[in-house]
C-alpha cells in the first residue's frame, strides 16, 4: 500500500522554524532601529561645501579687483590677477607709441625749418655779395688792412659759348665749314704742352695738310673781316674728335699754325722789319729754325698750378688760359669800350679767368674781389710765374740787318702768314 505524504511537521521542524522566525525578527528589529537612527539623528549639510565656498569667494574677490583696476586706469596692483593685458592697457600703449611718433615728427619738422632758414640766409648773403663789392678779408690777403676802392667795372659778361666738339650757338654755315675731313692725308706732330692740360692727355696730335679747298674757303672777305678764319682753319685741320680750337692752349695753337704754314707754303716766311735806324727792310725767316718751349711743370690732377703770393702769402690755384678764354676776355674788353668804361680791365678779367681757388675758397665773387684788390708786387710776381709756365713756339728772333748789324724782335704773325700773295 502506498505511503502517505508527511504534511504534519515534527517537533524538530517546529523548533527550527521558531528559531528562524526569531532570527528574522531580530534582524528586522535591528534594521528598523538603524534606519530610524539615520533619519532621526541626521543633520542637514551646508548648502555649499567649504571648497566650493572658497572658489566662490575667490571669484567675487577677483571681480572686485578687476573693477578696482578699471577705476585705477588699467593699473594692475595685484600681478596675480593680471593674467592677460586688458583692452585699456593696449589702448594706453598705442597712445604712448603714437605720442612718441608725433614728438619725433615735430622734432624733425623743427630741424627742417631751421635748415631752410639757414639756406635762405646763405642765399641772401650770396646775392648781396654778387650785387655789391665786398672788401677782401684777412683770409684773402693776410696783411691786407686798408680798404681799397676798386676801379670802375661793369658786371661780368655771361656768354653761352660752349667749347669742344658740339657748340650750339655757332652759325650752321660756319659750323659746317669747320668740320674736319677724317679721310684726308695727315701727319702727327708733338704738342709743346705734351697734352697734359687736355682731357685725352695726348702728347701728339693728328693734323691734316692744307688743300686748295681750304684756301678757297678762307679767302672769303667776310671771314677775313670777322677774324674767324683762323678758328675755322684749325678746326678743319685737327683730326682729334675731343679737341677743338677753343680748347687749345695759345702755345699749342701757334705750333699748329707754324706747321700748317710750313707744309702748305714752305718753311721760308717773308717779313718786313725795322733796322736799328727804324728803317724798314725785308727778310725771310726759316720757320723750321724756331725753337719749341715745352711745359716743364706738372699740373695737379685737375690740371691746375699752385702759387703763393710773396707779399700777402695768399695761396692761389690757377689754370693756364685757353684760346676760348682769351677770346672771351677780348670780347669783355671790347664791350667795356662800347659802354664807355674809361678803365681797361684786361688784367682783372685775366686774373678772374685764371684763378680757380684762393686759400681753399672757390667762391667766384670772392675771387673777383681778390683779383680787383691784388697788391702790385703780388700781381707782378704772379704774372712772371705764369709766363714761366707757358709752353709753345719761341717767337723771339734775331735778324741780320742790311747794314751788317742785327736786330732782336718778335716774329709777326699776320694774314700774310697764310696768304703770302694777299697783299694785306
Amino acid at each position: 500500500m502506498d505511503k502517505k505524504p508527511n504534511v504534519i511537521p515534527t517537533q524538530d521542524q517546529i523548533n527550527a522554524a521558531a528559531a528562524e522566525r526569531d532570527k528574522l525578527a531580530a534582524y528586522e528589529a535591528e534594521k528598523a532601529m538603524v534606519t530610524n537612527e539615520i533619519y532621526t539623528t541626521a543633520v542637514k549639510p551646508d548648502d555649499t561645501p567649504q571648497g566650493h565656498m572658497s572658489a566662490v569667494e575667490m571669484m567675487r574677490q577677483r571681480t572686485f579687483n578687476q573693477m578696482q583696476q578699471h577705476q585705477n586706469n588699467g593699473v594692475v596692483r595685484d600681478p596675480s590677477l593680471a593674467e592677460k593685458p586688458t583692452a585699456r592697457v593696449y589702448e594706453d600703449l598705442n597712445e604712448a607709441k603714437n605720442n612718441e611718433q608725433m614728438r619725433l615728427r615735430d622734432e624733425q619738422l623743427r630741424k627742417n625749418m631751421e635748415q631752410t632758414q639757414k639756406y635762405q640766409q646763405y642765399a641772401a648773403e650770396a646775392t648781396n655779395r654778387t650785387n655789391s663789392y665786398v672788401n677782401p678779408t684777412e683770409n684773402m690777403q693776410n696783411n691786407y688792412q686798408t680798404p681799397v676802392t676798386p676801379p670802375p667795372t661793369v658786371p661780368p659778361v655771361t656768354t653761352n659759348q660752349s667749347y669742344g666738339q658740339n657748340p650750339s650757338n655757332i652759325d650752321p654755315y660756319i659750323l659746317e665749314l669747320s668740320q674736319p675731313n677724317y679721310n684726308a692725308p695727315f701727319d702727327v706732330i708733338p704738342l709743346p704742352s705734351k697734352g697734359l692740360l687736355y682731357k685725352n692727355k695726348k702728347a701728339n696730335i693728328r693734323l691734316a695738310y692744307m688743300t686748295t679747298a681750304d684756301e678757297n674757303i678762307l679767302t672769303s672777305p667776310n671771314l677775313l673781316q670777322s677774324g674767324e678764319f683762323l678758328e675755322i682753319l684749325i678746326n678743319r685741320k685737327i683730326l682729334e674728335p675731343t679737341l677743338r680750337y677753343k680748347d687749345l692752349l695759345p702755345g699749342d695753337r701757334n705750333a699748329i699754325m707754324i706747321w700748317l704754314r710750313a707744309t702748305g707754303y714752305g718753311e721760308m716766311y717773308p717779313v718786313t722789319l725795322l733796322d736799328e735806324n727804324d728803317e724798314p727792310f725785308d727778310a725771310e725767316i726759316n720757320l723750321n729754325d724756331l725753337k719749341t718751349k715745352e711745359l716743364e711743370v706738372e699740373p695737379d690732377a685737375e690740371g691746375l698750378f699752385v702759387f703763393e703770393m710773396p707779399l700777402s702769402k695768399a695761396i692761389v690755384r690757377f689754370k693756364i688760359l685757353t684760346c676760348g678764354d682769351v677770346d672771351e676776355i677780348d670780347k669783355m674788353v671790347e664791350m667795356d669800350k662800347e659802354n664807355n668804361i674809361p678803365v681797361n680791365n684786361y688784367s682783372t678779367y685775366r686774373f678772374e679767368k685764371m684763378i680757380v681757388e684762393v686759400n681753399g675758397n672757390r667762391d667766384r665773387t670772392m675771387i673777383r674781389d681778390f683779383a680787383n684788390c691784388m697788391r702790385i708786387s703780388d700781381s707782378k710776381a704772379f704774372n712772371d710765374y705764369v709766363d714761366s709756365l707757358e709752353s709753345g713756339i719761341d717767337l723771339n728772333i734775331e735778324v741780320t740787318t742790311p747794314g751788317g748789324g742785327s736786330v732782336a724782335t718778335f716774329l709777326p704773325l699776320n694774314l700774310n702768314f697764310f696768304w703770302p700773295n694777299l697783299g694785306v
